[in-house]
C-alpha cells in the first residue's frame, strides 16, 4: 500500500509539474496584449491680461467656432476711468506742444514791445535826472547821498530796460529748439500710455484664437475672472493625434514615419496612422516588470497621426492597435 501512494504521489506530482511547466511556457511565447490608446487634441484656454468681471458670453459647451468669433467679454470700470485719464492728458501735453511750436501771438508780441519801451522810457527818464542831480551836486547844492540815490535808480532803469528789450527779442524769436523737443517727447509719452490703455482694452472683448470646440465654461456671466485664468476651453480637432504607452521593448516597432492600423470601438472604424513622435514618460511610474526574475523596463509615450481627416472622432476615444506596424 505504501508503494502504491508512493507512486500515485510521484504521477500527481509530475503532472502537476507539466501543467505548470506548459502554463509557463505558454505565457512565455503568448503575444503581447492588445495596446489600447486615446485620442487627443490641442486644448486653448482663453483668457484674458487683465482681471474683470463677465459682462457677457457668448458661446456654450459643444459651440464650434471660427477664428475671431466673439467669445467673452469683460467690464471693469476702473480701465474705463484709466481711459479718461490718458485722453485728458494727451489733450494736455498735445495743446503745450502746439503752443511751443507755434511760438508767441501777435497779442503777446505787442505786450512785449510795450513793456519793453516803457521800461526804456524810464531809463531815460531816470538817466536825466541823475544827470541834473550830478550837475546840483557838482555846484555843491545837493549831497553826494542824493547823488548816489539817483544814478542807482538810473541803473536800475537801465537794466530794466535791457531785460524787457530780451523778452521782446525772445518772443520774436519763438521758442527754443530744446523746449520744442521737450514738448514733443511729453506728448509721444502721453499717447503712448493712451495705448497702453487701449490695447488693455482690447483684451476685454475676447475672440476665439483658433478654430475648434467649445469643452468647457469655467467662468459665467456676473464672475470675477482673474487675470490669465481661463475663462472657456477651446479644443482644436483638427490637431489631434492617438497617444499610446508602449513598453520599450516594443519601441522597435513603433519607429517614427512607421504606419499602424487602429481600431475606433467608438466608430466601428479602423483607421490608419503614422507615428510621429516617441518620449520616454516620467520616471515616478514607468517602469514596470516583464516576467518574474527579469528586469524592469520603461514605457514610452507614443504618438501617432492619421493619415486622412478624422471630422467625427472625438478626443477621449478609445483607439485598440491589436496588429503589428506595418514596415513595408
Amino acid at each position: 500500500m505504501n508503494n502504491k501512494a508512493m507512486i500515485f504521489s510521484l504521477v500527481y506530482l509530475c503532472g502537476l509539474g507539466g501543467v505548470l511547466g506548459y502554463g509557463y511556457m505558454d505565457q512565455m511565447q503568448a503575444p503581447e496584449p492588445v495596446l489600447q490608446g486615446t485620442v487627443d487634441a490641442r486644448t486653448v484656454r482663453i483668457s484674458a491680461k487683465l482681471a474683470g468681471r463677465v459682462s457677457e458670453l457668448s458661446v456654450r459647451e459643444g459651440d464650434r467656432l471660427a477664428v475671431g468669433d466673439p467669445v467673452f467679454e469683460l467690464s471693469s470700470p476702473e480701465l474705463d476711468a484709466r481711459l479718461r485719464q490718458a485722453r485728458a492728458a494727451v489733450a494736455a501735453k498735445s495743446a503745450m506742444s502746439q503752443r511751443a511750436e507755434r511760438g508767441a501771438r501777435q497779442e503777446e508780441l505787442a505786450q512785449a514791445r510795450d513793456q519793453w519801451q516803457r521800461a526804456r522810457a524810464a531809463f531815460e527818464l531816470a538817466e536825466k535826472t541823475a544827470g541834473r542831480v550830478r550837475n546840483l551836486h557838482d555846484d555843491g547844492l545837493v549831497s553826494q547821498q542824493r547823488l548816489d540815490e539817483a544814478e542807482t535808480r538810473a541803473e536800475s532803469a537801465r537794466l530794466a530796460a535791457e531785460a524787457a528789450r530780451q523778452q521782446y527779442v525772445q518772443a520774436q524769436n519763438g521758442t527754443e529748439d530744446e523746449l520744442k523737443a521737450a514738448a514733443a517727447s511729453e506728448t509721444d509719452a502721453a499717447k503712448g500710455a493712451l495705448d497702453e490703455v487701449r490695447a488693455l482694452l482690447a483684451e476685454t472683448h475676447m475672440t476665439a484664437p483658433a478654430a475648434g470646440e467649445v469643452t468647457e465654461v469655467l467662468v459665467h456671466p456676473g464672475e470675477i475672472a482673474p487675470a490669465g485664468f481661463p475663462v472657456v476651453t477651446l479644443t482644436d480637432l483638427n490637431d489631434s493625434w492617438v497617444r499610446f504607452h508602449v513598453r520599450e521593448d516594443r519601441l522597435d516597432d513603433f519607429k517614427p514615419g512607421q504606419a499602424m492600423s487602429g481600431y475606433v470601438p467608438a466608430l466601428d472604424q479602423t483607421i490608419e496612422l503614422t507615428v510621429s513622435y516617441v518620449s520616454p514618460l516620467g520616471e515616478y511610474a514607468t517602469w514596470r516588470a516583464t516576467h518574474t526574475g527579469e528586469a524592469d523596463l520603461r514605457t514610452f509615450e507614443v504618438r501617432a497621426l492619421p493619415t486622412t481627416d478624422r471630422p467625427d472622432w472625438r478626443a477621449g476615444m478609445s483607439v485598440l492597435l491589436s496588429t503589428e506596424p506595418d514596415h513595408g
